[in-house]
């Protein structure tokens, strides 16, 4: 780790980097008037560090090596938190995604409200158009629906793979959630977010292997990513596709 210049005059932050096997961790140092090292992981993996002005430089790289380990663990735990998903308007041309796909959202007259998907369009048929809320309505609950059937199928071809390595579990929960693709609660209930219907199935099943392996092992040590490369040998390839999955 290098420092150019006098950071602690300055106040300016820099952006440095040490190795910790064949990772490389990047991080952004600060100075404040603090007495002890801080060390903050936020959910877009970006790692802070703050010191006290009067810490040497020897010091810093020491304590960051020190819980190199900790912040990896803290990067893989935030890897699987979802990204924003832009906003939608639920109008006439939009662009959504199911699987992994694009499509496009069309509205139109009909004799019954109803959603229908076909050559790359979701049509949504209304039979009051004035009713524009409806719309938002009526695809909601045709992407949850497409998401419990979807996520059914794939979550059984999962848990039967699964038992193999003695995990076993008869069900889930589609549940909306803030900031996770899935979740595995405390009492063994897997959740998974409706929203994950947008990703391509491999990516889904991703996210249903990874929380069927905290069913075993609770939390995100080496034992867990043993684990899920045992059940998912491409996981990695799967989470960066699913974490790039979700665009405008």
């Amino acid at each position: 780790m290098t420092l150019d210049g006098d950071p602690k005059q300055n106040g300016h932050p820099r952006q440095l980097a040490i190795q910790y096997g064949r990772k490389r961790i990047e991080f952004q140092l600060l100075y404040s008037a603090r007495t002890t090292l801080a060390i903050d992981v936020h959910p877009d993996l970006s790692v802070v560090v703050t010191a006290p002005k009067d810490a040497d430089d020897a010091a810093v790289e020491q304590k960051i090596h020190k819980r190199a380990a900790w912040i990896v663990q803290q990067q893989r735990f935030f890897e699987n938190y979802l990204p924003p998903i832009p906003a939608r308007r639920y109008v006439s041309g939009e662009s959504h995604r199911y699987l992994g796909r694009q499509f496009r959202l069309r509205v139109h007259e009909g004799d019954k409200d109803a959603v229908k998907m076909s050559r790359g369009q979701i049509n949504v048929y209304l039979t009051d158009s004035s009713k524009k809320a409806r719309i938002k309505t009526l695809v909601v609950g045709w992407f949850r629906q497409r998401a419990e059937v979807v996520f059914r199928e794939l979550f059984d071809d999962m848990v039967s793979k699964a038992e193999r390595h003695g995990i076993t579990a008869e069900n889930f929960e589609i549940r909306r959630m803030k900031n996770r693709w899935g979740s595995c609660t405390r009492e063994g209930r897997i959740l998974l977010n409706p929203d994950l219907i947008i990703a391509p199935k491999q990516c889904i099943e991703y996210v249903i292997v990874h929380e069927l392996c905290h069913l075993q092992e609770h939390n995100h040590g080496p034992a867990f990513y043993r684990l899920l490369k045992t059940l998912m040998p491409d996981w990695e390839q799967r989470r960066e596709r699913l974490n790039g999955c979700v665009v405008d």
